[in-house]
């Protein structure tokens, strides 16, 4: 999940399985750091930015 930068919507982001692999983990985040939110932001956004809701 990630939260809006402008607006604060929580958005869903990039859904990585559990059963991931580190690399694969590191290469959903770092693939496109550009993500629009619902109202139209389009923020820029890197790993430390991702929430767990699991």
């Amino acid at each position: 999940m990630l939260k809006c930068k402008t607006c604060g919507t929580v958005f869903p982001g990039i859904y990585v399985q559990e059963s991931s692999t580190a690399a694969e983990r590191k290469a959903a985040v770092h693939g496109d750091p550009l993500h629009t939110c619902s109202r139209g932001h389009m923020n820029e956004y890197v790993q430390d930015d991702y929430m767990d809701w699991s």
